[in-house]
């Protein structure tokens, strides 16, 4: 591998972390579009995913924390924590099979889920490039994720309470009936 070619791989690979961030936040303002009470929320939950866009563009550490961790969490969330992802592959299966779409509203959860697994990937990848690594980077990545879910629990809390109902189990709450 050349020294020339390293710098340009690693561009690509930025670019493309930045891509599925900026990707995700425009599925995010067609489901905004298509739902006006999550508009609030959305504006406040695609802040992560710009961010997490420029650091990484500029090769930033955090970038690549922030990336992965908003990335994981959305996935997480969407797809273990909900039936969303599972739902949006199934409208996928069916647009194939039959042509038509009941639920493009549930439909974008698959590209939803494609981007944010691409901008987990290639966050760690961008990391894995970089030169500065050490093990204080673990505690700065425990950072992010904490910050992560904080601030999604707290708009979740603030814009749109009926979803915090996904998270009472990991709190030993019960679900109201």
């Amino acid at each position: 591998m050349s020294t020339l070619g390293a710098p340009r791989r690693a561009h690509a690979i930025d670019a493309l972390a930045a891509g599925c961030a900026l990707a995700f936040i425009v599925i995010l303002g067609i489901a905004a579009y298509w739902d006006r009470t999550i508009r609030v929320l959305h504006v406040f939950e695609a802040l992560p995913y710009a961010l997490a866009a420029m650091l990484c563009l500029r090769r930033h550490k955090f970038g690549y924390m922030l990336g992965a961790a908003s990335g994981g969490f959305w996935l997480w969330t969407a797809g273990t924590l909900t039936t969303f992802v599972r739902n949006g592959f199934e409208r996928v299966a069916t647009l194939l099979r039959t042509g038509h779409v009941d639920r493009p509203d549930i439909l974008i959860a698959a590209p939803a889920a494609c981007f944010t697994g691409g901008l987990v990937l290639f966050s760690l990848w961008g990391y894995s490039r970089v030169q500065n690594k050490s093990w204080s980077d673990l505690g700065l990545f425990v950072v992010a994720v904490g910050m992560v879910a904080g601030f999604f629990v707290a708009i979740f809390a603030a814009f749109a309470p009926q979803y915090l109902g996904m998270f009472r189990h990991l709190f030993g709450v019960a679900a109201r009936p």
